[in-house]
């Protein structure tokens, strides 16, 4: 066996449809979720229409069996007519459930590549830092106000990304890093811009730029366009999203579909107390059929910008607070040293060492290996066995003195 390769077990598959199953049910047991889709306004209006369906049918069935069967022969078309009509139906909505759906992965997309990019920005920022030969206050100085003006500006692409309302009301609310603590100045221009996403994005790059000049950021001028390409990408992605949120579907197309809509409730009543037996059973058929119709339009018109609030698809709010949390991640490791490997593991075959070059099959047989999930574990257990003896419980006077763990062994638990 390759000892590189970790397999997984595999799950029996009764074990695996079981929890296929169990992951299922809670999802539709999911109580906000659904208390959101009940009293949302295209449930309530497909539920009502679907009810006065169901009684028009039983009303019809009852007046025809009155009148011995003949009533509803003489008006409604034959059954393949009505085939015909129900398909045709069946596919526009089939039509607009997959463009609705393709809007909502699209969506997802841009969500989190928007992220992505903004984050990449900030990464290389950070570390082009670390070759500054500036004070350290200028290099604080600009750490300090890039997050704060990359998370305002992610903010306020997913507030525009919600539509062209100026109403707080029925949107989300995004979170950001010390929008305050930018100076006056800077706070009244964003407040007062037209296009705050592009104008936030150009304070980005002036502020670049100064870095450059300041020699805050200490790399050539070719390797720091990879930041201005990340920038760049990020707001061609915001762009690009906005198709979701400010074009719809046409107005023609939106028409037929109504209009479709309701004549097959209009029709499907005639029909089910024509080919059901009983009040009750043409009540019930007419009230399902139609139900699941309109409340599949309703819900392929949510998603028709998936970035509200209304349509419940996404959840901006979890992407904005991640960002967020990686920003505030970038400036607490700012200063932390760089990655290296145990010296007792890389001497055989190093360029100082009198030791011979390793061959390929030698580091295959000589590199250790672990699975990642042993490793977190090891290490969390290291981390946490220092800490104990860095810090002894108080109630430990009889306790034999104990090795302090230095600075350089905790950290390279963590690393």
């Amino acid at each position: 066996s390759n000892p590189a390769c970790f397999p997984l077990s595999k799950p029996a598959g009764g074990a695996g449809g079981a929890a296929a199953m169990v992951s299922m049910v809670r999802l539709l047991v999911d109580r906000g979720k659904f208390c959101h889709m009940v009293r949302s306004r295209g449930f309530i209006m497909s539920a009502i229409v679907a009810f006065l369906s169901g009684v028009a049918s039983g009303v019809l069935y009852y007046y025809d069996s009155s009148r011995g069967g003949q009533f509803i022969e003489k008006l409604v078309p034959t059954e393949v007519v009505f085939n015909v009509f129900i398909t045709f139906v069946a596919l526009v909505l089939g039509f607009r459930t997959a463009h609705a759906l393709t809007r909502y992965t699209d969506a997802a997309m841009y969500l989190h590549k928007l992220s992505a990019c903004w984050v990449g920005t900030a990464s290389t920022l950070f570390a082009f830092c670390r070759a500054s030969k500036a004070e350290t206050e200028s290099v604080d100085q600009f750490q300090q106000t890039l997050i704060r003006l990359i998370s305002v500006v992610n903010a306020l692409s997913l507030e525009a990304l919600q539509g062209t309302s100026k109403s707080a009301h029925g949107k989300f609310r995004f979170e950001v890093l010390g929008l305050e603590d930018l100076d006056a100045a800077t706070q009244g221009d964003i407040v007062q811009s037209e296009h705050r996403v592009e104008f936030v994005f150009q304070l980005v790059q002036q502020l670049c730029v100064d870095g450059m000049e300041s020699g805050v950021l200490g790399v050539p001028a070719p390797i720091l366009t990879r930041s201005f390409q990340e920038m760049g990408s990020a707001l061609l992605t915001f762009h690009e999203a906005k198709k979701l949120a400010l074009v719809q579907m046409p107005y023609a197309y939106i028409l037929i579909t109504a209009t479709l809509l309701v004549s097959e409730a209009v029709c499907v009543p005639f029909m089910m107390a024509l080919y059901t037996r009983g009040v009750w059973l043409s009540f019930f058929f007419s009230m399902a059929v139609t139900f699941f119709m309109w409340i599949t339009n309703c819900v392929n018109e949510s998603l028709d910008n998936p970035f509200t609030i209304e349509s419940k698809a996404l959840n901006p709010c979890d992407t904005q607070h991640d960002l967020n949390s990686q920003l505030l991640q970038l400036l607490a490791q700012r200063s932390s040293p760089s990655a290296r490997t145990d010296p007792g593991d890389t001497t055989h075959g190093s360029p100082g060492s009198n030791k011979p070059e390793c061959t390929y099959p030698d580091l295959l047989a000589h590199t250790r290996r672990l699975s990642l999930n042993t490793w977190d574990r090891r290490t969390r257990r290291s981390i946490e066995h220092c800490v104990e003896e860095a810090h002894p419980p108080d109630d430990t006077e009889l306790a034999p003195p104990v090795r302090m763990c230095s600075n350089e062994d905790a950290n390279h638990a963590r690393a």
